[in-house]
């Protein structure tokens, strides 16, 4: 009876092993077209801001202080581009089996590290325009410049480093299959810590956005005051309402690529499973990817917005293809 059981469970384990791969399989095919999306994205992403760093380190005019902060932004860009979009893609080949607790957690730290140091860029960004317009000389100092990008590093590792507490692979079981998956924790004990981090970082976004909204809000109205004001010449009138709106373009792609991933990281976790684990709608689910992984548009999307608002970066760009 004993190597019978013994059979019987042997076959047992090998038919869920078996179910198990198939589904993986399966899941992962489903996601080739995210996978590739993800590939494409880091491509072009850090291509674009490696040019931007070039530039703006290379030519003498746009070093400036007033562009101090564009080429960190870029920098800050690349990093988020390859972490998240690396993320994006093991967890489409991994859907339902990821291979590792640590590669699961520093994953997640790279991320939150990466959004972090990008949004308090775009904070540094703000308050020097602020500063430039308002003809507040307190950022445009060259001896704060290094102490802010000091700053906001050291606040982002701190601010990443909970993750590893929070951050757990996910046991679930999607149509008869059990799967494991990288996740925010599903432990009761961790619960509370959960709720209470992901609502700080909702609410550490919330109040960058509204300040630098306020900013850009007094910011345009000053810039458009001084561009309709006959005093001013039209030379120079143009290149600030066009830096303004450049800005301003950033930000608003910042929000808007950002608003899934928020709104889906507060949801109820069985939400989550039905969400991204479920083989329903093929074209359903790479929709619901990619609204989720958004947020690395921001990043991706910076090099055409300064290429479109900045006439001294887009003659050098022009320049550097022409001289191919």
């Amino acid at each position: 009876m004993s190597m019978l059981e013994n059979s019987s469970a042997s076959t047992n384990t090998n038919e869920t092993v078996m179910r198990a791969s198939e589904r993986c399989r399966v899941m992962m095919e489903a996601r080739i077209p995210s996978i590739a999306i993800s590939m494409v994205l880091i491509l072009v992403g850090v291509s674009g801001n490696a040019f931007v760093i070039h530039i703006y380190r290379k030519n003498s005019s746009l070093r400036s202080r007033l562009f101090y902060f564009i080429p960190w932004l870029a920098f800050f860009d690349i990093n988020a581009i390859i972490t998240i979009g690396t993320f994006s893609i093991l967890q489409d080949i991994f859907s339902m089996c990821f291979p590792s607790l640590y590669l699961c957690q520093t994953l997640w730290f790279g991320v939150i590290f990466c959004t972090t140091t990008g949004a308090s860029c775009l904070l540094l960004i703000a308050v020097q325009r602020y500063c430039y317009v308002f003809q507040r000389p307190t950022l445009n100092h060259s001896k704060w410049h290094r102490l802010f990008i000091s700053i906001i590093v050291t606040f982002a590792v701190v601010f990443a480093i909970p993750v590893f507490f929070i951050v757990d692979l996910r046991e679930i079981k999607v149509a008869g299959v059990n799967g494991s998956v990288c996740g925010d924790t599903l432990k009761k004990s961790k619960h509370i810590y959960k709720f209470i981090y992901f609502h700080i970082l909702l609410s550490l976004a919330c109040i960058n956005i509204i300040i630098i909204t306020i900013l850009y809000v007094r910011i345009g109205l000053k810039t458009y005051k001084m561009s309709t004001n006959e005093n001013h010449q039209s030379s120079r009138r143009t290149p600030g309402l066009k830096f303004t709106l450049m800005y301003i373009t950033v930000f608003v792609v910042y929000i808007v690529a950002y608003i899934p991933a928020n709104v889906i990281i507060v949801l109820p976790d069985e939400t989550k499973t039905e969400l991204f684990h479920t083989l329903g709608n093929k074209s359903k689910l790479i929709a619901i990817l990619v609204a989720h992984r958004m947020l690395i548009f921001s990043h991706v999307s910076n090099p055409f917005i300064f290429y479109l608002f900045h006439a001294r970066y887009r003659k050098e760009i022009q320049k550097c293809f022409g001289n191919c």
